[in-house]
C-alpha cells in the first residue's frame, strides 16, 4: 500500500518499543512521518527511535513513561501538545495481558491492567482531543483483542480492560465523528509478539512463557501493514489474525461451540 498520506503527518504511538507498535512506527518512518513514540521500556524505545530515524522519519521524539500511571499519561500528553501541537494520528497500542484465574488475581494487578490498557489511553486521548477537533479532526486507532469481544479463561481483567476500550471509543466515535474524528478499533487475534511473555500472573509477576499458539500467529509486520491500511481507509473495526478470529462468529451464532472451545484453555 502507498503510505504517502502519512508524509509529514504527526503520529503518536504508545507501546512503540516492540511488537506491533514498533512495526507501525517503522512503516510510518518510511513514509516520512513525524513520530512521537511512547513506552515504559526506555532502552528499547531508544533503539526504536534510532531505527525510525534511519528509515526516513522527518522527526522522531520519544517519551519513556509508564502509562499505567494515567496521571503521567495526561502530563506527557499536555507537554507534547504545548510543544508540538496535537497528533493527526493517535495510535493507542500500549497494553499488558494476563494469565491467571479471576479469584487468584489480586485487585492491585487488575488495577494495573485497567490503568495501562484503559485509563492511560483515555487520559492521553482526553488531553489531545479538543486540539485535534480544532485542527479539523484526526484519526484515533485503538489496539484491542478478541477478548474485547468476548470473555476468555485466564484473561478476566484483561478482557475487562478491552471491553472498556470498546465501549469508550465507540462512544467517542459517535460523539465526535461529525467533528472530523475517526476511530479505528483493531481487534487482534494471535500475533507473533511478546505479549504472553510479558503478561501478568495473579500476583503481578511476569508470566514469562510464550504461548505455543502465538508462535504460529500472524507476523507483526503484516499485522502493522493491515492496521495502517485500516486507519488510512477510515475503517471503524478491523479484525486481524488467523483461524482463531472465527471465535467471533462462534460466540455470536454458535455459543455452545464457543464455550466448548474456550473452556479447553482451563486444562492447559
Amino acid at each position: 500500500m502507498n503510505y504517502v498520506a502519512l508524509r509529514g503527518r504527526s503520529v503518536w504511538i504508545t507501546g512503540a518499543s516492540s511488537g506491533i507498535g514498533l512495526e507501525m512506527a517503522l512503516l510510518a518512518a518510511r513514509a516520512e512521518a513525524k513520530l512521537f513514540l511512547f513506552s515504559s521500556r526506555a532502552e528499547l524505545l531508544k533503539k526504536a527511535v534510532a531505527l525510525c530515524a534511519t528509515r526516513g522519519a522527518l522527526a522522531v521524539h520519544f517519551e519513556a513513561v509508564d502509562l499505567s500511571d494515567y496521571n503521567a499519561a495526561e502530563e506527557v500528553a499536555k507537554k507534547l501538545l504545548q510543544l508540538n501541537g496535537p497528533p493527526q494520528i493517535l495510535i493507542l497500542n500500549a497494553g499488558v495481558s494476563q494469565r491467571s484465574f479471576a479469584v487468584d488475581t489480586e485487585l492491585a494487578v487488575t488495577s494495573k491492567i485497567m490503568n495501562l490498557n484503559f485509563l492511560g489511553a483515555v487520559g492521553m486521548t482526553r488531553v489531545v482531543l479538543p486540539s485535534m477537533v480544532e485542527n479539523g479532526g484526526g484519526k484515533i486507532a485503538v489496539t484491542s483483542s478478541l477478548t474485547g469481544v468476548f470473555g476468555f479463561p485466564l484473561r478476566s481483567s484483561y478482557a475487562a480492560s478491552k471491553h472498556a476500550l470498546h465501549g469508550y471509543f465507540e462512544s467517542l466515535d459517535l460523539e465526535y465523528g461529525a467533528l472530523g474524528i475517526r476511530v479505528t478499533l483493531a481487534i487482534l487475534g494471535r500475533i507473533r509478539t511478546e505479549i504472553a511473555l510479558r503478561a501478568l500472573k495473579g500476583d503481578g509477576t511476569s508470566y514469562g512463557i510464550q504461548d505455543p499458539a502465538l508462535k504460529k500467529g500472524m507476523d507483526p509486520r503484516r499485522c502493522a501493514a493491515k492496521y495502517w491500511r485500516a486507519i488510512l481507509r477510515g475503517r471503524r473495526v478491523k479484525v486481524m489474525g488467523g483461524i482463531e478470529v472465527l471465535m467471533i462468529f462462534f460466540h455470536r451464532y454458535i455459543p455452545a461451540l464457543f464455550r466448548l472451545i474456550a473452556r479447553k484453555v482451563n486444562s492447559k
